[in-house]
């Protein structure tokens, strides 16, 4: 993207600003087409009427300020950049949780302008892979969606199951009724349908709208629609794809905080993010529905883990029964390669304190990597040792040796991560982050070490104990492993 040509909307009410930007502009040959106003009005008039690739707005403006412009963006997908004077990173805070992509702080040499085109081009190419991983998104959830498809009229010719489920109606009752039935008003007028936004994703806005149910109830959904051709390209149909969004809507939520630390936080997961698009694309194309399904589910687990989203359920649990249970439900994984799950027996209770869920999926996601990585007709041996204030976890299998305490490299290793992808083993990438991320969220600590004998890799994680043993029903929820 680097010939590119951007168009950016400044707006500064200060000339002399406007001209040392312009300036800066010209003199380093920077490829933006420039529209430069000095208030939030001349904004309003030129962002009606023009596109642009980015937005630059002084906090300060002669009649508002940056938060009047980011009321102006909530419906244009654009990224808008905030800038404000030194001393005054407080507001630039509220500008960031409000929606701004992010800001700069003016300094007296005007140094900030050498960040500028650094921080625009992450802010495109921030907003075309979030574009990609919705599209993508969108084509896993796709068989849930409501499917119908009218005639240029706006008769309803074509429900599929998922539509008379999500919207109440027979195949019999709606076929032949206007689609204007499904919207809040009776008409589908660019002023009468009822929509609203939602911000995904970090900075992508997406528009929704509120659909109705036959029993009268309303519902967001996000909605797309195309024109069917006949062999001669005449339009003959319009196919609709709705999208009942009442639960993603929090999903949405999440991902929004993620996507504002997604950006500030590092590199790698811009990388990750951008495996995980083009991982997905190949799934997509094979027609690998839910080995993509689950990328997503580890990726968005990631993402959430990193948003700070995830709180534990702490229980007391005896933990030998749950490492039987995890190694059971893996224990067909494990006989296709003809490979032996040893598991350490104890006599006593080891009880900890843990969220057992999360735990599940941190030994699953250990024992499948095992598995995976372990040559044929081997074994894999799982030890428990008994701490003081904690229990350590060992699984020894026979797969590439790893140094110890090599597992924070790996999982930070944009190098080790793509080898993975490329080697279609995406799932242990993910995987091993996941549990790394849940292992200390718990107290705990992750490593490896060398084999001691011949080749093959130790992984060794601790959990908390408890001082009050409880008496625990077991339930083993072989998703929770997944």
């Amino acid at each position: 993207m680097a010939n590119t040509r951007y168009k950016v909307l400044l707006i500064e009410d200060n000339q002399i600003e406007q001209r040392m930007f312009q300036r800066f502009v010209e003199n380093n040959a920077i490829p933006y087409d420039c529209t430069i106003v000095g208030s939030v009005s001349e904004a309003r008039k030129v962002w009606n009427s023009e596109k642009y690739d980015i937005v630059i707005s002084d906090h300060d403006l002669g009649d508002g300020t940056a938060f009047d412009i980011l009321d102006l963006g909530k419906d244009k997908d654009t990224p808008i950049i905030v800038v404000t004077g030194a001393g005054d990173e407080e507001t630039a805070v509220k500008a960031w949780k409000a929606g701004a992509y992010d800001y700069l702080v003016k300094d007296v040499d005007q140094n900030y302008l050498k960040a500028i085109p650094i921080t625009v081009e992450n802010a495109i190419n921030h907003r075309m892979i979030e574009k990609k991983l919705r599209l993508l998104s969108g084509a896993v959830m796709s068989t849930e969606d409501s499917v119908y498809i009218t005639d240029m009229k706006g008769t309803i010719i074509f429900v599929n199951r998922a539509f008379c489920k999500t919207y109440g109606y027979t195949e019999q009752e709606i076929i032949g009724e206007n689609s204007s039935v499904l919207w809040i008003q009776k008409k589908q007028g660019e002023n009468t349908r009822s929509v609203f936004q939602t911000r995904s994703f970090g900075s992508g806005w997406e528009v929704g709208f509120y659909h109705r149910r036959k029993d009268d109830s309303i519902f967001p959904v996000s909605l797309s629609r195309s024109t069917i051709k006949d062999a001669n390209k005449n339009d003959v149909a319009i196919v609709g794809v709705a999208h009942d969004i009442s639960e993603r809507m929090l999903i949405e939520d999440e991902l929004r905080t993620t996507s504002l630390k997604f950006k500030k936080r590092n590199h790698l997961h811009n990388e990750i993010a951008i495996m995980v698009a083009e991982t997905l694309k190949k799934l997509l194309a094979d027609g690998n529905i839910d080995h993509a399904a689950k990328i997503i589910c580890d990726y968005l687990e990631i993402s959430k883990i990193n948003a700070d989203k995830i709180e534990l359920e702490r229980t007391s649990f005896n933990f030998p029964v749950l490492l039987s249970q995890v190694a059971e439900v893996l224990s067909p994984n494990a006989a296709r390669k003809n490979i032996e799950l040893n598991i350490s027996k104890s006599d006593s209770e080891l009880v900890v304190y843990a969220d057992y869920d999360r735990m599940a999926q941190i030994l699953g996601g250990l024992l499948h990597r095992a598995i995976m990585l372990s040559a044929a007709n081997s074994s894999i041996n799982v030890q428990i040792k008994n701490g003081e204030n904690e229990i350590v976890v060992e699984i020894h299998d026979s797969g590439p040796p790893n140094g110890s305490n090599e597992i924070h490299m790996l999982v930070n290793n944009s190098e080790w991560i793509k080898e993975q992808f490329h080697s279609g083993r995406e799932d242990i990438a993910l995987g091993l982050r996941i549990a790394k991320e849940l292992v200390e969220m718990h107290g705990g600590r992750i490593w490896t070490e060398h084999a001691r004998k011949g080749r093959g890799s130790i992984f060794c994680f601790t959990v908390p104990k408890t001082g009050v043993p409880k008496k625990i029903n077991m339930v083993m929820n072989s998703t929770s492993i997944n």
